[in-house]
């Protein structure tokens, strides 16, 4: 189903106090992270919503200037903190919003606009790790594999000198740690990947509703509704060949293309959830028990990629034949 566009003008022409306002929430936004980053992190998840808001919200022109003023008052802050490599980070995560409005103007589907805004972080983050490679002898996502291998190395070394820890237990640890040491680089792409797919996706449903309650019309259609394209599934196919290949570039290609392709049916299976909960009027109580599962408990992540499979060939919301029926 094609988008609405984003109209240029914007919708709403804020007063000065709430330009400023905005600008200062921005830029707090995107300096947080770099103060104490424990516990303000998670903000960077936000900032390619916030470009998206402000560019569908006001249009490009005054939402541009907003990204920009914020911008440049939060690189003023990091240079005195000395934290410019943090700027750089926030800096990589913007570009996303202003992608996905182009696709809703160009009135591309949310999955093609996904595809784009998932492409669009993943090479902001490439010229990113580029450019903080800069100067070392290490990559930086050399140092990144480094760092993670020295953590678990840490944690390995305390377990076996801790005195609370049973045998037993103390083997399924070192099973279970030495076996990370090994995985951890290997799908290390597919780890990076599953960020960059989390924020697109999280980026699109965010912003989708929150445009569709503050401006009365939604970028996209429900998230309910939201559809891969079933062709989709020969990717899958492919990365499964590549993963029984036993030459280990190719391998590690399947593998990693493997855990993405079942974050993204993931994804999908999630909306058919959504779209059932809907018709049949889940109480929200019910309804926070079934996001609870799907985060907490294995079982629900292989449950939403089953249920986005098998809906290739079961179509369960019948939404092609819905839409089959308003053209007749």
């Amino acid at each position: 189903m094609a988008g609405h566009t984003v109209s240029d003008s914007g919708p709403d022409k804020p007063g000065i106090s709430r330009i400023l306002n905005t600008i200062l929430i921005i830029a707090l936004i995107l300096v947080l992270p770099g103060i104490q980053w424990s516990y303000f992190g998670w903000l960077h998840i936000l900032i390619p919503l916030l470009s998206f808001f402000l560019l569908s919200r006001y249009g490009f022109h005054l939402g541009n200037r907003l990204l920009l003023t914020a911008l440049a008052l939060a690189f003023v802050i990091f240079l005195i903190m000395q934290r410019v490599d943090f700027f750089f980070l926030s800096l990589s995560l913007l570009p996303v919003g202003y992608v996905l409005v182009h696709a809703v103007n160009h009135k591309d589907s949310p999955a093609m606009s996904g595809l784009k805004g998932a492409l669009t972080l993943a090479g902001c983050w490439f010229i990113a790790f580029a450019g903080l490679s800069i100067g070392s002898e290490v990559s930086f996502y050399t140092q990144l594999i480094n760092t993670l291998d020295t953590g678990i190395s840490e944690a390995l070394h305390y377990y076996r000198t801790s005195t609370t820890v049973s045998s037993e237990t103390l083997m399924l640890l070192e099973s279970t740690l030495l076996q990370m040491k090994i995985i951890v680089p290997i799908i290390m792409p597919a780890m990076l990947g599953s960020f960059i797919l989390f924020i697109t996706w999280f980026t699109m449903v965010a912003g989708n509703k929150m445009i569709e309650k503050i401006c009365g019309k939604a970028p996209w259609e429900q998230y309910s509704h939201w559809q891969l394209p079933d062709k989709l599934i020969w990717i899958i196919i492919l990365f499964g060949v590549l993963a029984l290949v036993s030459t280990y570039p190719l391998r590690k290609i399947g593998v990693n293309g493997l855990i993405l392709s079942a974050i993204v049916y993931c994804f999908q299976g999630l909306s058919i959830g959504v779209f059932f909960m809907q018709k049949w009027n889940i109480p929200t109580v019910f309804r926070v028990f079934f996001y609870v599962m799907i985060v907490f408990q294995s079982f629900g992540t292989v449950l939403l990629l089953f249920l986005g499979i098998a809906d290739i060939w079961f179509n369960f919301r019948k939404l092609h034949i819905a839409i089959d029926d308003t053209t007749t």
